[in-house]
């Protein structure tokens, strides 16, 4: 039996809002694996409140795995509930469980990789060598599946470029709510759009 108990982290106070929020996503990740055949399992539980559930049938074989099970750990740390969803059809009803933000977006039908506190996000590799169009590509193709990526940075694109690469990319019309970097084995938030600037640029060291 899953508890519903959450705790904050301390670094996020005592908002209302954030415990709702949780409550709601371990609600329905929990009709998930009773009405849906035990798809996921819970992989980790963290003193934090953090949990991590995985689809049983994931690919373990393929590149970005590890590199995914580490971005779960990252936040699921810090208190955040992270499901690694595996390959969804959106004609499967556990697709409308678990992608209804994307419902009615220019994302429908899109399948990201991970589920944090219920917002999508999708991360993005690349083959090695790294190069700052690899850089460039990793943007692109993250923002065909989600409006918040994370980015493969363990090569280490300098904060100028990427800055650059995110402002050049919002001036041409793209949608990005959310932009992480990934650098070895954890995360950082790099940029988050702000309403009333969306070229306003924040840099964070925690999930």
């Amino acid at each position: 039996r899953m508890s519903h108990v959450i705790q904050v982290p301390r670094n996020r106070g005592t908002c209302m809002r954030f415990i709702c929020r949780k409550f709601i996503f371990l609600r329905k990740i929990r009709t998930c694996m009773i009405g849906c055949g035990e798809v996921f399992v819970l992989y980790r539980e963290y003193e934090s409140g953090g949990r991590i559930f995985l689809n049983k049938n994931l690919n373990k074989s393929k590149s970005d795995y590890n590199d995914l099970l580490n971005i779960a750990r990252s936040f699921a740390g810090k208190g955040h509930i992270v499901v690694i969803p595996g390959t969804v059809h959106y004609k499967d009803p556990l697709y409308k469980l678990l992608f209804k933000p994307l419902i009615g977006t220019r994302y429908y039908r899109k399948c990201p990789d991970l589920i944090i506190d219920d917002s999508c996000y999708e991360y993005e590799s690349y083959v090695r060598p790294w190069s700052k169009r690899k850089s460039s590509n990793m943007l692109s193709n993250g923002l065909r599946q989600s409006d918040c990526v994370i980015l493969d940075n363990n090569k280490g694109a300098s904060d100028r470029f990427m800055r650059r690469l995110i402002i050049s990319r919002i001036r041409i019309g793209s949608q990005i709510k959310e932009v992480w970097l990934f650098e070895k084995g954890k995360v950082r938030m790099f940029w988050k759009r702000k309403q009333e600037n969306p070229e306003i640029l924040l840099q964070c060291s925690e999930p």
